[in-house]
């Protein structure tokens, strides 16, 4: 009987959804959505995994939903305000719609044609393309929709106002869906790829992609329909609430009501967003496991002659200083005499301004004569406060250890959480680089040592925007002698004005962006002699090519009339809108590396960062050092990386362990990986006395 009832329950249930209806708004926005499925499918910079297409593929339905309703909904009322109202007969108000829907879909591809791509246009005009491109978009939809709602009710035979069959539309939708994706297949066969991202032989091309592609958009058209249906609901309570409560407002009610429920939306995100804010702060001012003890070396903050706080530095600085280079460990590499390098990091917590913090760090260079060293690197951090290990590390085993480095912290969240600290940021590098310049001019000038520059990712950014204003004579102002950017972001104004105005920002040619060490080594002597500045960025990196602007121009990198970097698909294809949501997807996997293991790939520098530190700062190095310091860097990373995984896991046993005794009301002590034996809290009554008991000298 259970079974019976279920079963006509479901019956119920499909039968109703193959008699729902949609107003011709909502079906235009359906039929996009679902024919945008094929582009989220689409090649990027990195493969995707299934929950990440999953996102692209909402988002590309959600878009082009949102979008196409509206302009569905305005071009509706147009078409009404035409014929006069919208009690007009239904075959009267579907054509003036149509006509609306075709005359948009026709005026939008003629401004689309003559505001062609060219270079150095204004972002005005490439709005006005991408929005053209999108009501051509959306009034096709539209003319589809409308077309399909009265062939259907010619069919029927009778005519239901403004409404589609619910099911006829997904069917419309996947068909254009799978049209469109046999038409990217067909592309992916003239390129010289075996495979694309998803490892699909892409010259055996099957209707595995098209099915995959129907289901996914069938069941997001699905949940997009509901979340309007919900949003729709909110709204009409809002609105009669709003009408009910101030009549004077009842034309403007709907309108309100969708203002509060997007609004609730807009305020969930927030706060979801503050939450994970604060919970990465925390987790970047936690005390490690592996690195709960202070340094012993005297020359790095938070050991025995450090004046500042280590409860302060984070957990970045604590890896940094505790993972200094000893000069044994510096002889036992290269076989030359060392010393202990000096490393000062400032943490964001150790100061509460940018010009403190930068005092501080100067205080610590004094203290460990900082200033008797040939070198000073000025290391720009990550959001987080990382500084990339091999590169420090490749600089202490490249100069003998003798040399200081120093960072000053401006966050201690993620770099994609950090970037409403970038101005913090560059006003700390700014008042570091400004001290160290002035206390580096008081010096006679034999015995002046040189200031190197080294940033990655945000790190970069910061750094490279202190000099926005003057271009590479920054560089000579602030008596910078060498730079060296890695993966340095879109957002950098310093080098998207480089790249669009080289004359201007560097008239003397002393910067240079290579994609790996060995593209450097092979530019002319000329070029290579005159860098001073060194940007390293990979063709597959998406953190340098991740920004607004994708949403409506074709970058260089994707354009026909220029050579593709090295690592950008051959398949790749700009879309308005959607390469901004999958580039934005690739930046999850920029950062996907193994301890260890080096390679050049995305955001992964560790690969090229030994070869391109010793040519970008100009040290003199064996081929033979090279290589047994490129060994070590590999052997010194993996062991870190070991001892922070087991410190963890002892530490996460050990609580359990304490968990466990707290429960039993036992009172413990833990050895170092050993738990010590216990003693029970208070006498248990239901003990008999031992020996141990009544003999004193025995306890």
């Amino acid at each position: 009987m259970q079974w019976r009832e279920s079963g006509k329950a479901m019956a119920n249930i499909g039968y109703r959804l193959l008699r729902a209806r949609v107003s011709t708004v909502e079906a235009a926005g359906l039929v996009h959505s679902t024919a945008a499925i094929s582009p989220s499918f689409e090649t990027s910079l990195l493969p995707r995994t299934t929950v990440q297409q999953a996102v692209a593929t909402g988002l590309a339905g959600a878009i082009s939903y949102g979008l196409t309703a509206t302009l569905q909904s305005s071009l509706e009322a147009i078409a009404d305000r035409a014929i006069g109202g919208y009690q007009r007969s239904e075959h009267l108000r579907r054509a003036a719609v149509l006509a609306a829907d075709v005359t948009a879909f026709g005026m939008a591809l003629s401004v689309r044609k003559v505001l062609r791509q060219h270079d150095d246009e204004g972002i005005w005009r490439a709005a006005a393309r991408t929005a053209s491109f999108r009501v051509a978009t959306g009034a096709a939809a539209g003319a589809v929709a409308v077309s399909v709602d009265g062939a259907v009710d010619t069919v029927r035979g009778r005519h239901d106002s403004g409404t589609v069959n619910l099911p006829v539309v997904l069917t419309t939708g996947a068909a254009a869906a799978t049209a469109l994706h046999l038409a990217r297949s067909r592309r992916l066969l003239d390129t010289a790829t075996d495979t694309d991202q998803y490892g699909i032989p892409v010259r055996n091309a099957s209707l595995v992609q098209p099915l995959q592609a129907i289901a996914v958009g069938t069941g997001v058209s699905l949940l997009l329909y509901g979340l309007s249906r919900v949003e729709d609901a909110v709204a009409s309570g809002v609105g009669a609430a709003v009408g009910w409560a101030l009549p004077g407002l009842s034309p403007a009610a709907k309108a309100i009501g969708h203002g509060v429920a997007l609004g609730g939306l807009a305020l969930g995100i927030e706060r979801a967003i503050a939450i994970a804010t604060a919970a990465t702060e925390r987790a970047g001012s936690a005390i490690e496991p592996a690195y709960r003890s202070r340094p012993t070396s005297a020359s790095v903050s938070g050991g025995p002659r450090s004046k500042i706080d280590w409860s302060t530095i984070g957990r970045e600085g604590r890896r940094f200083v505790n993972m200094t280079l000893s000069a044994g460990d510096i002889e036992e590499v290269t076989g030359e005499p060392a010393t202990d390098p000096i490393r000062v990091f400032v943490g964001y917590e150790s100061a509460p301004s940018p010009n403190s913090r930068a005092y501080l760090a100067m205080q610590e260079l004094e203290r460990f004569g900082a200033f008797d060293r040939p070198y000073i690197v000025v290391y720009s951090a990550t959001g987080s406060g990382y500084v990339n290990y091999v590169a420090s590390e490749s600089v202490e085993l490249m100069t003998g250890g003798d040399v200081a480095g120093v960072c000053v912290q401006y966050s201690v969240r993620p770099s994609f959480l950090s970037l409403d600290r970038v101005g913090t940021a560059w006003e700390s590098t700014l008042a570091l680089l400004t001290a160290l310049a002035w206390r580096i001019r008081s010096m006679p000038e034999a015995d002046q040592p040189k200031v190197l520059l080294f940033g990655e990712s945000l790190g970069s950014q910061a750094a490279l925007d202190v000099f926005e204003k003057e271009g590479t004579a920054g560089f000579d102002i602030l008596d910078i002698d060498r730079a060296l950017f890695l993966g340095t972001p879109y957002a950098s104004k310093w080098r998207r004005d480089w790249l669009h105005n080289p004359e201007e920002i560097d008239p003397a040619g002393m910067v240079v962006e290579v994609q790996s060490a060995k593209e450097f080594e092979d530019l002319p002597a000329e070029l290579s002699q005159a860098a001073r500045v060194v940007l390293l960025t990979h063709g597959n990196d998406p953190i340098p090519k991740f920004g607004p602007i994708l949403t409506i121009q074709r970058p260089y990198w994707l354009s026909d009339e220029y050579p593709r970097p090295d690592g950008v698909p051959e398949g790749m294809r700009w879309f308005p809108l959607f390469s901004f949501v999958l580039v934005g997807l690739d930046l999850l996997n920029a950062d996907d590396v193994t301890p260890g293991v080096f390679d050049a790939y995305a955001h992964d520098y560790r690969k090229d960062i030994p070869e391109i530190v010793r040519l970008s700062y100009g040290f003199d190095v064996e081929p033979a050092t090279m290589e047994r310091i490129e060994r070590a860097l590999r052997q010194r990373e993996l062991e870190w990386a070991e001892r922070r995984i087991v410190a963890e896991k002892l530490d996460n046993a050990e609580q359990q362990i304490r968990a466990t005794l707290a429960d039993w009301g036992v009172d413990h002590t833990v050895l170092p990986n050993v738990v010590a034996p216990v003693k029970a809290t208070e006498p248990d009554p239901y003990r008999a006395p031992t020996e141990h008991d009544l003999n004193p000298s025995l306890r």
